[in-house]
């Protein structure tokens, strides 16, 4: 665990730097000393997600709060219609392999507060934060000594050839990231409007957690309909419906409008 956490940091800080090394490139070529650059980058993108986090806290932790207490109920429920299909057919769930409802409600609990516990570790957090900002500081601030390391591994002949390749990969996968982010972030607010106008609780919060698992492609989509789902099942077979005919038409929308035109434009595909 502790091996791909620290992975997952450093390969986030690597990230982070990218993204910061676009706007640290327009200062430098301004001449301003890149440290500098990247230092001011740093405080402006930290100040807006500080601002950001200030005004969203107080929802968000009302409608974690309401999360945490209705997702444990919704799995219970979820396994009382499964108990109820299954009893139709002649099928006995009590003692078989099919999990029941307070077996779904059970795991549901421990797996909710683990989830829930990652964000509620502060010191975790801060730790994670600083590696990963140190990390992109670092590499935004003074790229060289990474780049000359990277270089070295080749022939010599062949490192003038690496360094063309390697600043042309920054390059594209700046212009990836980017989009990727749009398309991340155009997803979460549809997301959150949809969820909000269907009466799904916690909606920002589903929002935000649809816009960050979207991130992983293909799985992310599906993670992030689960939660809803489940929510939806206590109001109604037909919420549930809505839930999912609305990430399948958010899903679809992006996956053949908003991501190809992102991408045209930010990575030239």
């Amino acid at each position: 665990a502790g091996i791909v956490t620290t992975v997952l940091l450093l390969s986030t800080g690597l990230l982070l730097a990218v993204a910061l090394s676009g706007p640290v490139e327009i200062l430098h070529r301004r001449k301003v000393p890149r440290p500098i650059a990247a230092g001011l980058v740093t405080v402006v993108v930290l100040s807006l997600l500080s601002l950001g986090g200030y005004l969203l806290l107080p929802e968000l932790a009302k409608q974690a709060s309401q999360l945490s207490s209705a997702l444990p109920s919704a799995l219970s429920r979820f396994g009382g219609r499964i108990e109820d299909l299954a009893s139709r057919f002649g099928v006995s769930v009590t003692g078989g392999e099919t999990p029941s409802a307070s077996t779904l409600a059970g795991w549901g609990r421990p797996l909710l507060g683990g989830a829930l516990g990652l964000f509620k570790s502060a010191a975790s957090i801060v730790l994670g934060s600083v590696v990963v900002i140190f990390v992109a500081f670092y590499l935004a601030a003074s790229p060289n000594p990474a780049v000359n390391w990277v270089v070295r591994l080749f022939p010599p002949d062949s490192r003038p050839r690496a360094l063309y390749v390697l600043a042309d990969i920054r390059a594209s996968l700046l212009g990836w990231l980017v989009g990727r982010l749009l398309s991340m972030v155009i997803v979460g607010i549809l997301a959150t409007i949809v969820l909000h106008l269907i009466g799904i609780r916690g909606a920002l919060v589903l929002g935000i957690f649809t816009a960050l698992v979207d991130f992983v492609p293909y799985v992310g989509p599906i993670v992030a309909a689960i939660p809803p789902l489940l929510l939806a099942l206590v109001g109604g077979p037909l919420d549930a419906v809505w839930v999912l005919l609305a990430y399948v038409a958010i899903q679809q929308v992006e996956g053949n409008l908003i991501t190809p035109l992102i991408m045209e434009k930010t990575a030239s595909l």
